[in-house]
């Protein structure tokens, strides 16, 4: 472990300024009644159903709690009961600001066990990493699991040289990363087996044992119990017995290798460029090279390295963030995750010389500490924007009948967009405040949660129509049409200005706003 400058001094204080740094972060979330994460709210809402089903009879004939456990289930068994005691607008902020409690608080204990150092550059770098392009496609339990990652990982390079009681510790930490989410579980187990390979490899001193191979089979080993009983439940999983059905390895090919490749590649270099997704593309390219050109020329400078025992997880870490990755057992947007993975590593793995900052040094802290308030300035007043956008929607589902079927109809060229308001949340919204029954995640193998009943046949119904799979970008025109003859009573269409064309005429309008136009099956009641 590097430990080339180990302290205590100021501990306290250090704590207590990385807190005050995170509560300033969390204003861009104070300042709306909405957050735009495209999935959250689809998740926000499985859990207001699981925590309200009990007592509704609507509820219970179109959901069915599917309780199992699943690699993928930490939020859900955290947040559920939740609901239960908050208004769910309050509690989905609440939510949120706990998972990236524990993802910056695992990240700096990271920091400190790995090298043995107390500072502010990795908090104050960690806080516009915050708002990430996973966050804002809304990956909670991914979020969450990862946090637990970098917490286990720390736990377990303090304790490593006791494994008689680091490894039982280990073993329960790294079963609840993996029920949080298995690609974080993967991670989890890749960074510490590069960690002890770097221990293995680092050069000895003088008058020390020489290197032996044993200790490193050894270390792996320890580490290997730590996945013994997540990968014989995975086993189990992939199989069907934990969740459901049968998982395969890869989905089935819609398109030649070679186009997948090259439309992904593209898709993910955005992932990469916006790991801090801001309000523009442009605005996060610029101020991610500037954040990282001060680290480079501090690292030039001499004041910041990264601890020896990290290069190779580092290394990995970047590669990985690097490749395409198809969804595979059932997970889609894997690369997606890996780039901000591997900014988080870095920052865990920053050593910082314990001298007075001089000259231009204070210049290139003074541009970074800048940087990271413009950035979340900038995020906060994007954010800010949902609010109106927010009272408009209320307006609009103020006019829908109570214990109706309803479908999200959001118009753009697809999900996470930023040239149009993200509206992905507004769906699941009518199931929390309107007494709606929607579409949701219900897969069994991932959620605890089953659609059945009049929902499930208008969703199987609606995936079987022309338009009704991927109409919802390609052409909301036929969606919606497809979407009333398949059973459902309401169509929400948001970021109704794009629309180029008027909507089919045979569909009764009940209202329209700028941004919204609800529309009501033809055979359908009020």
């Amino acid at each position: 472990m590097s430990t080339e400058y180990p302290t205590t001094a100021g501990r306290g204080y250090l704590r207590y300024a990385a807190a005050g740094l995170f509560a300033a972060a969390m204003i861009p979330l104070l300042v709306t009644p909405l957050l735009p994460l495209i999935d959250f709210y689809n998740h926000l809402a499985r859990f207001f159903v699981l925590s309200h089903i009990g007592a509704s009879d609507f509820l219970q004939a179109n959901y069915q709690a599917h309780w199992a456990l699943l690699p993928n289930i930490g939020v859900d068994v955290l947040a559920t009961p939740l609901l239960t005691v908050l208004p769910p607008l309050v509690a989905g902020h609440v939510i949120v600001i706990a998972i990236l409690a524990v993802l910056y608080g695992g990240v700096l204990y990271f920091h400190r066990a790995l090298t043995g150092q107390g500072s502010l550059l990795p908090a104050l770098l960690l806080l516009p990493l915050l708002y990430n392009y996973v966050l804002n496609w809304g990956f909670a339990n991914f979020l969450l699991g990862l946090g637990l990652a970098f917490w286990a990982a720390g736990w377990w390079l303090r304790h490593r040289i006791h494994p008689r009681s680091a490894v039982p510790v280990s073993c329960l930490m790294a079963l609840l990363v993996f029920f949080c989410h298995g690609i974080a579980f993967v991670l989890y187990g890749l960074m510490l087996a590069l960690l002890e390979t770097a221990f293995f490899l680092r050069p000895r001193s003088p008058g020390e044992a020489p290197r032996r191979a044993a200790d490193l089979v050894r270390a792996l080993a320890l580490l290997a119990v730590q996945a013994i009983l997540p990968a014989l439940y995975f086993l189990l999983w992939r199989a069907g017995v934990a969740g459901g059905v049968p998982v395969d390895v890869l989905p089935a090919a819609r398109e030649p290798f070679a186009h997948w490749l090259a439309r992904d590649a593209f898709n993910h270099l955005e992932s990469i460029l916006r790991v801090e997704e801001g309000p523009s593309l442009t605005f996060d390219i610029a101020t991610l090279f500037l954040q990282v050109g001060i680290i480079l020329f501090l690292m030039w400078r001499g004041r910041v390295w990264l601890a020896r025992p990290a290069w190779l997880a580092v290394g990995a870490g970047m590669l990985l963030a690097l490749i395409p990755i198809p969804p595979m057992f059932g997970m889609a947007f894997i690369a997606d995750r890996l780039p901000l993975f591997a900014a988080l590593l870095v920052i865990g793995a920053l050593c910082v010389r314990r001298e007075p900052w001089v000259g231009v040094e204070r210049a290139a802290l003074a541009i970074l500490i800048v940087t990271v308030l413009v950035r979340l300035a900038a995020t906060a007043v994007s954010w800010h924007g949902y609010a109106d956008l927010y009272r408009e929607y209320v307006s609009v589902a103020a006019h829908i009948s109570p214990r109706k079927l309803t479908v999200p109809v959001p118009v753009g060229l697809g999900n996470h967009e930023t040239k149009v308001p993200r509206t992905e949340m507004f769906g699941p919204l009518l199931i929390i405040q309107r007494e709606q029954a929607g579409p949701l995640f219900a897969d069994p193998n991932q959620q605890p949660l089953l659609m059945k009943g009049p929902l499930k046949k208008a969703v199987d119904d609606l995936a079987l129509r022309p338009g009704g799979i991927g109409g919802i970008f390609l052409d909301p025109y036929r969606y919606v049409t497809a979407a009333a003859a398949s059973g459902f009573d309401y169509m929400l269409v948001s970021n109704a200005h794009l629309l180029t064309r008027p909507l089919p005429p045979e569909l009764p309008v009940v209202v329209r706003t700028q941004h919204f136009i609800l529309l009501r099956a033809s055979g359908a009641r009020p």
